[in-house]
C-alpha cells in the first residue's frame, strides 16, 4: 500500500480511489493530529490500518462531494498545509 500524499510530497492528498467511487484524503506518514482532526470537522471519516491513517467521505451526491472537496482544500491551505485535490472531483462547481 503505497501513500499518496508521501509519493506527491504533500500535507494532503484528496482524490477518489483508483476503480473506485471511493473519495478518499491522504495525509502524509505521521501527520499531526490538528490536520487529521481538520480533516475530521470537515466531513470526512477518518480510518485505519496497520501504520496508514487516511479519511473517507461518506456516500453523498457528487455536487456535495464536490463542495466538500474544494471546501477542504481551501481550509487546509488557509491552515499551511500543503494540500492538493483532483481536479475532477471539484470541476462540477
Amino acid at each position: 500500500m503505497s501513500n499518496q500524499a508521501d509519493d506527491n510530497d504533500l500535507d494532503v492528498l484528496i482524490h477518489r480511489r483508483a476503480l473506485s467511487t471511493v473519495v478518499v484524503a491522504e495525509s502524509r506518514s505521521g501527520a499531526p493530529e490538528p490536520l487529521l482532526a481538520l480533516l475530521d470537522g470537515i466531513g470526512f471519516e477518518r480510518q485505519s490500518a496497520a501504520i496508514y491513517v487516511w479519511h473517507e467521505l461518506p456516500k453523498m451526491d457528487p455536487t456535495e462531494v464536490s463542495r466538500i472537496c474544494l471546501r477542504a482544500h481551501k481550509t487546509l491551505l488557509a491552515a499551511g498545509y500543503d494540500a492538493a485535490v483532483d481536479d475532477r472531483l471539484v470541476r462540477a462547481l
